[in-house]
């Protein structure tokens, strides 16, 4: 029984392989009358189809008779997306892994899956591969989930802050709407003050056994409250700065000083 993948439609220079079905197609070819076509082939969801697009294509096939040709539908897909708070994101469409999954002391692992209308994916598809910013998110979301779920148990302010260090990505492959892996290695957690944890870690995404792309990150994790005092702090600071230096002649060429000089409504517009 050959293997069919069926992916989003943003993917459709990937899709336009022997063994890959956009979900438009799919959900055509379930609605005829008929699918006498898709009899005798395995289906599985790929990338990009969320879970009402797959409810959706695996009841119609249900319907047709199907049962057989989807029984691996959900294969790749039956492990529950992580809580959007622990990842800090607001829409469920653009969290990128699954619930972290321990696998070893200070590693963990979890699932890539992409969601066709993710923030990062709506206006820079370029090739066949995942854009490289949406493997960084990743590997951002997996630091703050498993820090938030595993590594701060006896750290628990009312609110926590994350404060990025360093954040250094390697791209050493392409990787393609298929299944991936990302997996976290926590390499120290130092506890500087009361209020703070310092953790350095390292994130790879994995596919097919090979890494597509790696990061090291360094972060603190901060109580909230005092933090955002300081942070409030510092914009206010920041802003009475800007206004300073707009209320500062700015040192013009003499060209540019008669334009001000003789079109005084150009220069205004000038801090817009």
């Amino acid at each position: 029984m050959q293997t069919y993948i069926v992916v989003a439609d943003a993917f459709t220079r990937f899709a336009d392989k022997p063994t890959l079905w956009r979900y438009s197609d799919m959900l055509s070819a379930l609605r005829q009358a008929h699918a006498s076509d898709l009899r005798g082939k395995r289906f599985v969801a790929g990338q990009g189809v969320d879970d009402l697009q797959m409810d959706h294509l695996y009841c119609l096939a249900l319907s047709k008779g199907l049962d057989a040709e989807f029984k691996h539908w959900r294969q790749w897909r039956s492990r529950p997306m992580v809580d959007m708070a622990a990842c800090h994101k607001h829409r469920a469409e653009n969290v990128l892994i699954t619930e972290p999954l321990r696998s070893e002391t200070d590693t963990f692992v979890s699932d890539l899956v992409l969601h066709a209308r993710n923030e990062l994916m709506q206006d820079h598809l370029t090739g066949e591969h995942i854009q490289g910013m949406v493997l960084a998110e990743a590997c951002r979301q997996m630091f703050l989930a498993v820090t938030e779920l595993h590594c701060l148990r006896d750290f628990s302010p009312g609110k926590r802050y994350f404060v990025i260090n360093e954040m250094a990505i390697r791209y050493l492959a392409f990787a393609f709407p298929l299944p991936a892996q990302v997996r976290y290695r926590q390499l120290t957690q130092v506890q500087g003050h009361v209020d703070r944890r310092a953790i350095e870690a390292d994130i790879e995404v994995l596919q097919c056994d090979q890494v597509a792309a790696s990061m090291r990150v360094s972060f603190v994790v901060f109580d909230a409250g005092p933090l955002a005092l300081r942070e409030a702090q510092l914009a206010r600071m920041a802003i009475e700065k800007c206004l300073s230096q707009l209320e500062q002649p700015a040192d013009l060429p003499a060209s540019e000083a008669d334009l001000v000089i003789a079109g005084p409504s150009f220069a205004a517009r000038q801090p817009a």
